[in-house]
């Protein structure tokens, strides 16, 4: 067991002062690699199962940030878990009241791109994204989990994305509904695939718009149309003005610069 607290790791910057948030000695080692001397211990932490759970879950948004294979490792048995998650529910989303944990998770796998590149454990992080895009018609993750996914991914999870969309839309399709705004969140995941499958993205984009027609659904799907280079994405921009309130076709104007 390490004799470190997560006080002492993620509370405490690299000069040794407090912090009230861990967040900004994760972002500091960015720039400061003296972040180097607290993956050690904070890899044990985090391995400890007697630790306090949320602690154990900062010391892994940490460790993923910083491209550790322990901490996209904890990422997939996370995800593997799903609500019987150690830490689960230890951070709560006020608008939702939805557990928040996967949501910082799939930013920490966000914020990890450029370490994992220099670590070579890329194939890890990318194992870690692939888990979370599968509980994501289960999970709450809002924008970032989209937000994790890029050119250098968006390929090798076009199957996970395409499989987690559809079967949200199945089970939206039977009225079931969890306590946030899933269509939303859809729609973020669905535009990061637009990039390398158009087609699909935009039959998946009709799927949902179908099943989920709040503004934030088909805001977020605006961006197919907005960046696609086909006719079917003008047509598709153009269903979802038919579709959308004033705030859907405002934001077809905002994107592209001219009305669709």
């Amino acid at each position: 067991m390490s004799d470190k607290s997560i006080r002492d790791l993620l509370f405490t910057d690299f000069d040794g002062a407090p912090v009230d948030d861990p967040d900004d000695v994760i972002l500091e080692a960015l720039d400061d690699p003296r972040y180097q001397q607290r993956i050690a211990p904070l890899t044990e932490f985090l391995a400890e199962e007697s630790n306090p759970p949320y602690e154990r879950f900062l010391a892994c948004c940490a460790l993923a940030s910083w491209g550790e294979r322990a901490g996209y490792r904890a990422i997939v048995d996370a995800a593997r878990a799903g609500s019987e998650t150690a830490w689960y529910g230890a951070l709560i989303d006020r608008r939702y009241s939805a557990d928040e944990t996967f949501t910082q998770l799939a930013d920490a796998v966000r914020v990890g791109k450029d370490f994992a590149r220099e670590k070579s454990t890329e194939i890890e992080r990318l194992a870690a994204l692939r888990a979370l895009i599968g509980i994501a018609d289960r999970q709450y993750f809002d924008w970032q989990l989209a937000g994790a996914i890029d050119d250098t991914t968006a390929a090798a999870i076009r199957d996970d994305v395409v499989a987690t969309v559809q079967r949200a839309i199945a089970a939206l399709t039977r009225g079931e509904r969890p306590s946030f705004d899933l269509g939303s969140q859809l729609a973020g995941l669905v535009v990061s695939v637009a990039t390398i499958d158009e087609s699909t993205a935009i039959q998946l984009g009709y799927e949902l718009a179908q099943i989920s027609t709040s503004p934030g659904t088909l805001i977020r799907l605006t961006a197919i149309s907005s960046h696609g280079t086909s006719p079917d994405s003008r047509l598709f921009g153009e269903y979802l003005g038919s579709v959308g309130d004033e705030q859907v076709r405002a934001a077809l104007v905002d994107a592209s610069g001219k009305p669709k």
